[in-house]
């Protein structure tokens, strides 16, 4: 059971606190948690009057949704062998938003493509093709 979702845990470092008069230390030491842990658990009673977790924090989502995401996928139609840099110039270009070349790879894995990072080196003319390569493999020459 993980510590810091068990109520009870937490009810008994405030009242280590509160009835008995126990130090930080001391209350650490009979419950087998850390000093830190004895110290957030009673700052957050001090603070809310309530032991319960916080809500977890929910980050920044993603501008690539809805009609980004459509967007997004118009331009890899358009443009199939870009490179996310690539993909991300030209949504730039295309809409007002602020995004990052990460934020479009993600958004590309969520649109279920997958996507090099790099581009393809160009072919060279001097460079024999493969079927050739392989058929002079094959001949020994």
């Amino acid at each position: 059971m993980d510590w810091m979702t068990d109520t009870r845990l937490r009810k008994a470092i405030v009242r280590a606190w509160h009835e008995e008069g126990l130090t930080y230390a001391q209350i650490a030491k009979r419950l087998e948690v850390g000093e830190a842990t004895v110290n957030r658990i009673l700052r957050l009673h001090r603070e809310t009057g309530s032991v319960a977790p916080r809500p977890r924090g929910g980050g920044n989502r993603s501008p690539l949704h809805d009609e980004m995401a459509a967007l997004l996928k118009r331009i890899v139609e358009e443009l199939p062998d870009a490179t996310i840099q690539e993909l991300t110039d030209a949504l730039l270009k295309r809409a007002d938003v602020e995004t990052s070349r990460s934020s479009v790879q993600r958004a590309m894995q969520r649109l279920g493509f997958s996507r090099k990072k790099r581009p393809s080196p160009r072919s060279s003319a001097t460079r024999p093709s493969g079927a050739r390569t392989a058929a002079r493999s094959a001949n020994g020459s």
